[in-house]
């Protein structure tokens, strides 16, 4: 009977900065709609080439030019041209229709909500051609800054049936956000409308900007839904293990200091943050040095908030057993996510077996849920797989293991000491001797 001798690496985790899809920090992009020609490529190159360290940008796209009747043809067509734009650029989109960039919505919105329905009927096509490039939809076209407040368009009813319109021409693979928790509850009915519970997340600017984040929570108008902040956390906390939320962080006080921040980031489960709000907090972050124990001790507060923004995954252990009878080798490996938030989307996980001369001699995608790794705590999600041994000649071959995200098809990094090759990450080792 031939021998095996099999071997597996050391995992460590590590406080590195991983440059990965969906999730981490943003800047804004906004863009003006009108019938005059643009080139949207050149715009997007200029834009992108200074932002080179995320992944995610918010692409804010103004109708105001069109707030008394459809969108024309040649507004249509700077629209697809923009999204064409975009997506050449590499990022993945938070997209944000809106008629106001100013503060006085009131003044530039459609007098009528049919106005706004017709323009979301316009986008659908738009938005399912490029639903991979799009991570989620803020908001719900209404508001100053497209933020759902101070609009003549606020009723329970206005916003269910803007929130379907919006569903339904998005198509469902792509997340909606609204601004509040209460308006997640009065559009879902509080849940009971699964296909739209499932679909919609929050986005919030006022992020710890006071203790109801700028009217984020307890506030009268909300009327029934009304609730505290302690209780909005605990909400947020359960929803935003299926569905994203991210926003702003603003004006400095107690309730951003970095042990406060760190807290409640954690229990929103946020994504996703402006890089550009709020300065003095993000000062006041990279002030702090990290106390905690672990791979972040010492590490300053700006740069600790930056690593676990969304999801943070890492090889905790790696266990191979050779099965002699039955001519296999049983691998299973241990996933931690050490982030704020859980993927919102499963990656493509592949195993590849090399041999001496780097020739792939086995491969094969693994079933797992890494998605139900909510993060910030030790949960461990077993990914496992079985190695056929037969037909493995006399030699040494190594043992790889990617993950990929299905929509950018950038590569997943980990936050392991080790770094990532062409096939991945090396997890083992496996001679065949006689």
């Amino acid at each position: 009977m031939r021998r095996v001798r099999v071997s597996v690496q050391p995992f460590t985790e590590s406080n590195r900065f991983l440059k990965n899809p969906n999730r981490g920090f943003y800047y804004i992009y906004g863009f003006y709609i009108t019938d005059n020609a643009v080139d949207y490529a050149s715009q997007v190159e200029d834009f992108y080439s200074r932002d080179t360290d995320t992944t995610l940008a918010l692409v804010e796209i103004n109708l105001q030019e069109y707030r008394t009747g459809p969108v024309s043809a040649a507004g249509m067509e700077n629209i697809e041209a923009l999204f064409h734009a975009l997506s050449a650029g590499g990022k993945r989109l938070i997209v944000r229709f809106l008629y106001d960039c100013e503060g006085k919505n009131p003044i530039v919105e459609p007098d009528r909500m049919s106005i706004i329905l017709g323009h979301i009927q316009q986008m659908g096509p738009i938005l399912q051609k490029y639903e991979r490039d799009i991570f989620t939809l803020q908001g719900l076209f209404v508001g100053d800054w497209g933020e759902m407040h101070n609009t003549r368009y606020e009723s329970d009813e206005d916003f269910q049936i803007l929130a379907q319109a919006l569903a339904r021409a998005a198509g469902p693979g792509n997340f909606l956000s609204v601004r509040t928790p209460a308006q997640w509850r009065v559009i879902t009915l509080r849940g009971r409308n699964i296909p739209l519970a499932s679909q919609i997340g929050l986005f919030n600017d006022g992020i710890l900007g006071n203790d109801i984040d700028l009217g984020t929570y307890d506030m009268a108008y909300q009327g029934a839904e009304r609730r505290t902040r302690e209780q909005e956390l605990i909400f947020q906390n359960e929803l935003c293990a299926r569905v994203p939320n991210g926003g702003e962080v603003v004006i400095n006080n107690p309730y951003n200091d970095f042990e406060n921040a760190a807290r409640d980031l954690a229990a929103m489960r946020v994504t996703y943050l402006n890089k550009d709000y709020d300065a003095q907090v993000f000062s006041k972050w990279a002030d702090t040095v990290v106390s905690r124990k672990g791979c972040f001790s010492g590490m300053d507060g700006l740069s600790y908030m930056e690593r676990r923004l969304g999801y943070r995954l890492l090889v905790d252990n790696v266990k191979a057993v050779r099965h002699s009878l039955r001519q296999y080798i049983s691998v299973d490996v241990d996933f931690r996510n050490a982030g704020f938030a859980p993927l919102y989307t499963s990656p493509e996980l592949l195993f590849v077996l090399r041999d001496e001369e780097n020739a792939s001699v086995w491969s094969s995608p693994a079933v797992h849920y890494l998605e139900d790794l909510r993060g910030g705590t030790d949960a461990v999600h077993t990914v496992s797989i079985k190695i056929p041994l037969d037909g493995l000649q006399k030699g040494s071959y190594r043992l790889y293991l990617s993950l990929t995200d299905p929509d950018s098809e950038d590569p997943i990094l980990l936050a392991n000491t080790q770094d990532c090759g062409p096939d991945g990450y090396l997890l083992g080792k496996i001679e065949r001797l006689f």
